[in-house]
């Protein structure tokens, strides 16, 4: 791992005298041309579990190990993260961890999310933030086209941890930590883990009205969707939201929510062993009827084919 100082440090006294400060270090910060929405800043917590089941955030999060080692999948990519080795999951990627228990990891966890200033923010433009590196946000935006995997620390990133470890520890000022978080997510931006030919596969998912969209979806209860709500907090009404978010996706708001809810109902149908019914509920789909119809169309086989062919091509000898 990058930098002696972060083997020589006592993870169990960190873990024992850090969380209060991190703890302080949440809420925003504004920096030049963005606002960073600092959700969490812990240090893992495995415990006795094995696994950590496919699930996904509205947020960004940032896993760093310390010591030993894990396994992350990125819906069907595994790879084994190790220490010295970090990894970065954008919102909406499904993703799970499986434990070693004979190497546990340790390992210190960011989450946050960014957004335009106030001043830089018009819910009306047509146009998405940029990818500029001469602006702090375009920096920051290049991280939704990040390609999954594990990233050998090559560029003091390790050493940034340390820092604020130490610092964190001798009392320094919440500020002075947090632009150390900051300056985290600055070398992280610049590490070139996004591809050059995502950006225009996923452009969309940049648009600050999009994102405030994705946000809600993957959020909302299933029974307490409100898409009146929601434009009214965006200052507009439904119908000019639906307009603007089809524009920008060439998709309604509607077909968005169905395909995240089919995308959980087929995770339910392969990694559990629930009536299609119960299967259709949990995912959203208060009618049957209507979810078996959706499900046909989009996967081209009904609910109870799909799981028995899914669980044929499993069982089948290689």
């Amino acid at each position: 791992m990058n930098g002696r100082g972060m083997r020589n440090m006592d993870i169990s006294f960190l873990k024992a005298a850090l969380p209060p400060v991190f703890n302080s270090l949440c809420g925003k910060i504004r920096l030049d041309d963005a606002v960073i929405d600092w959700v969490d800043v812990v240090f893992e917590q495995v415990g006795s579990t094995s696994r950590c089941p496919p699930h996904a955030h509205t947020w960004f999060e940032l896993n760093y190990v310390l010591r030993g080692e894990m396994e992350t999948r990125f819906q069907e990519e595994a790879a084994a993260v190790r220490e010295g080795q970090f990894f970065l999951i954008p919102p909406g990627l499904v993703h799970s961890h499986a434990y070693n228990r004979e190497s546990p990891h340790e390992g210190i966890c960011l989450r946050w999310r960014h957004y335009p200033a106030e001043a830089a923010f018009d819910p009306d433009s047509r146009q998405p933030p940029g990818k500029d590196n001469a602006s702090f946000l375009g920096r920051l935006e290049r991280l939704y086209d990040w390609r999954p995997g594990a990233y050998t620390d090559e560029w003091g990133v390790g050493e940034l941890f340390a820092q604020l470890f130490r610092e964190g520890t001798e009392g320094q000022g919440g500020l002075s930590l947090q632009l150390l978080l900051v300056r985290i997510l600055e070398r992280i931006s610049r590490t070139g883990g996004a591809l050059p030919e995502q950006a225009g596969e996923n452009a969309w998912r940049r648009d600050p009205l999009v994102r405030k969209v994705e946000v809600y979806l993957e959020d909302a209860e299933k029974d307490r969707l409100n898409m009146t709500d929601l434009a009214a907090s965006l200052h507009m009404s439904y119908g000019h939201l639906s307009r603007l978010y089809k524009q920008r996706t060439g998709r309604t708001i509607v077909e968005r929510m169905n395909q995240i809810r089919l995308g959980k109902a087929k995770e339910l149908l392969l990694k559990t062993e629930l009536p299609v019914g119960e299967v259709a509920e949990q995912a959203g789909f208060p009618d049957l009827c209507y979810f078996s119809r959706l499900f046909k169309k989009e996967f081209g086989l009904s609910p109870l084919h799909y799981r028995k062919r899914q669980g044929e091509r499993t069982e089948a000898p290689m």
